[in-house]
């Protein structure tokens, strides 16, 4: 059955979830999650206890600090390799790898040999520029590597439940159906984590891909 990319949260209130995520920091570093999530992926990194969570949008790196910070707390050791077209300047942690890169040319920044010998369970978090072509490009670069019971995330779908997607060519929605319609039943979507709060309240809506 296909899932509506819709949220229960009401546009209203998701507008206001929004002002108050776009100002979110850890750290005094802006994070721009929101308070849906954040629990949700701790529930996912207890859970899953990756060794590598690979970041595709770093910002200005406040969500990779984050990510190292939770799998410390956690008590797992954990890679981050966040990749961002912008540098990152403000954070410097030996955690975190921070590479310059464009989401739609991830093969420049991140080798099949590399990838191949990464420490596993992998954490694929795509959250760059939301436009339709670079969410499909990343999400079918790392489809070959993934293994089962690893996820891709993709995060903002919820642009559609906000009225955006003109904006970004159709955005991470689009995206999501046309890769899960190319990969078969090689995925599912967990409504575990997209509903755990209700239908699709989270800012990733339909967005926890899991790897069969």
């Amino acid at each position: 059955m296909t899932r509506s990319h819709q949220s229960y949260i009401p546009l209203d209130q998701l507008n206001a979830i929004q002002k108050g995520t776009m100002a979110y920091e850890w750290k005094g570093v802006p994070c721009l999650k929101n308070p849906f999530d954040l629990a949700l992926y701790q529930r996912l990194l207890w859970a899953q206890k990756p060794r590598t969570l690979i970041e595709i949008g770093s910002n200005k790196g406040g969500s990779a600090l984050w990510f190292a910070d939770m799998a410390e707390i956690l008590g797992f050791r954990m890679r981050v390799i966040s990749i961002d077209i912008v540098p990152v300047w403000g954070v410097k942690d030996k955690r975190i790898d921070f590479r310059t890169g464009d989401g739609r040319k991830l093969e420049t920044v991140l080798s099949q040999r590399e990838l191949a010998a990464l420490p596993r369970p992998l954490l694929v978090i795509e959250d760059a520029s939301h436009d339709y072509d670079q969410t499909l490009a990343a999400l079918r670069f790392f489809d070959p590597v993934m293994r089962s019971g690893e996820y891709l995330i993709v995060e903002d779908g919820i642009i559609e439940a906000m009225l955006a997607t003109d904006r970004y060519k159709g955005g991470p929605s689009k995206a999501i159906d046309e890769f899960l319609a190319e990969a078969g039943d090689r995925y599912e979507i967990d409504s575990r984590y997209c509903d755990y709060f209700g239908y699709n309240v989270t800012w990733n809506t339909n967005g926890y891909l899991k790897r069969l």
